[in-house]
Parts: structure tokens; C-alpha cells; sequence
């Protein structure tokens, strides 16, 4: 929040205390959590809890009581989590750098989904990653596609280049901002079903751009074993 949004390190500790402990046990109370409003990993689903908090008579009071603050912290959040970056934002050319915020997140446990084993995937790290490079094709920016109805930007792709399916191999999660990548759907379809060949021309400039990143998030491989795993799916 710091790096990207630009906030003071006081706003920060005061929303971070209102979301992970007041607004965090308000929504465990009313069962819309299980512990944490970190655990939403959808934005939709933020978006409604913060429709429901609205109207909700119990914590509009204790909003007004804090001043204001959970609200505001809540609000910052979810902004945050849409991909806008400051509250001042307006130069689409800007670029934000998701780098700043690379560092290990401990893996979490599988679950079920039926008869397979499935980790969980964030689509609001997906859309921030898409927003923070600008609906452009990271392979090639001049790759083109349509223009989606609802969002009025270019239909890109996110694609994790270290597949989920081989987590239970490292400590920390694979299901960051250094391992999501921008995509048009040709270049996604490529490193998925590409021949060989194509497809380590696009992974080798990826690993150039990438490998330090994934390092920093606690992902340090070598170029031999990032191959291995990019194209073992």
C-alpha cells in the first residue's frame, strides 16, 4: 500500500489494524469469513461484502464511532485491489511497478474439488497484474485482440508461468505477481499447446524478465528446472 498507492506509513497501520482485526472479526461474526477478510480472494466477493457493511446498521454505527476509519480502510483496500493505484488516478500511461510488492507468501494447503487437488488462485491478482501492464501482450505488445464489452479494454489472458500444479515443490506460494503474467490468448494457447520450440523462445524471455522477481518471492530456480516446470503441464 506504501509502494503502490502512496499512503503514509500512519494511514497504513491504522487500515491495516481496522481490516485485520475490527472489520476481520466483524465479518468472522457474521459468518462471511473464516478468519480474515484477507481470504477473499475474489473481487466480487469484496465488493458485496462491502455492499452488505453498508447497510448494515450495527457496523455503520461502529464505522461512525471510529471516525470513519473502517470504511476508509476497507474502501483503500478495495481500490487496491481493482488495480487503482492512487487516489489520484488518471495517467493510464503510468506504469506501476507490481515488482515492488515481491516478496514469499507462505503456500497454502490444498483442497478438495471433487476428486481432485486444486490450490486456490486470486483472480484480483490476475486483473491487477492485466491493469498494471496495460491490457498489453507481455511477449509483444503490438499483439492485438478484441475489445471486451464490459471492461472496454483489450481481452488479455493471465497465465501463471510456473503451472499451480507443481506448488507441493516449493515453500512459498506460486500464486504471486512474479509468477502471473500478461497474455494474449495466441501466446497463452502457445505455451500450452506450442511446439517445443516456440514455446522455449517465449519462457527464455520470460525467465530474463522474471527470474530475479521470482527470487525475491522466495522462487529461486535456475534457468534448467524454471523449463522443466513451465513446460511439464
Amino acid at each position: 500500500m506504501e509502494e503502490i498507492k502512496g499512503l503514509s506509513e500512519a494511514s497504513i497501520k491504522h487500515y491495516m489494524g481496522a481490516l485485520d482485526t475490527v472489520i476481520s472479526r466483524y465479518l468472522k461474526e457474521k459468518g462471511l469469513v473464516n478468519h480474515s477478510i484477507f481470504e477473499i480472494k475474489s473481487l466480487k466477493h469484496l465488493l458485496d461484502v462491502q455492499e452488505i457493511l453498508k447497510k448494515d446498521p450495527d457496523f455503520v454505527a461502529l464505522n461512525e464511532k471510529g471516525h470513519r476509519m473502517y470504511r476508509s480502510g476497507l474502501q483503500s483496500y478495495i481500490d487496491f485491489a481493482r488495480g487503482q493505484w492512487s487516489d489520484s488516478h488518471k495517467d493510464e500511461d503510468t506504469k506501476v511497478e507490481l515488482s515492488k510488492l515481491d516478496e514469499p507468501i507462505p503456500r497454502e494447503k490444498y483442497h478438495y474439488e471433487i476428486t481432485s487437488e486444486r490450490y486456490r488462485r486470486s483472480p484480483i491478482i490476475k486483473h491487477q497484474v492485466l491493469k498494471a501492464e496495460h491490457y498489453l501482450c507481455e511477449v509483444d505488445h503490438h499483439h492485438e485482440t478484441f475489445i471486451v464489452n464490459n471492461t472496454n479494454h483489450a481481452y488479455m489472458e493471465g497465465h501463471h508461468v510456473i503451472p499451480l500444479s507443481h506448488q507441493k515443490q516449493f515453500k512459498y506460494s506460486l500464486d504471486i505477481y512474479a509468477n502471473v503474467i500478461c497474455l494474449c490468448p495466441i501466446c497463452h494457447r502457445l505455451l500450452h499447446y506450442g511446439r517445443m520450440s516456440d514455446r522455449e523462445k517465449i519462457l527464455d524471455q520470460i525467465y530474463g524478465e522474471r527470474s530475479e522477481r521470482l527470487a525475491k518471492s522466495g522462487l529461486d530456480i535456475s534457468r534448467k528446472d524454471f523449463f522443466d516446470l513451465a513446460e511439464s503441464r
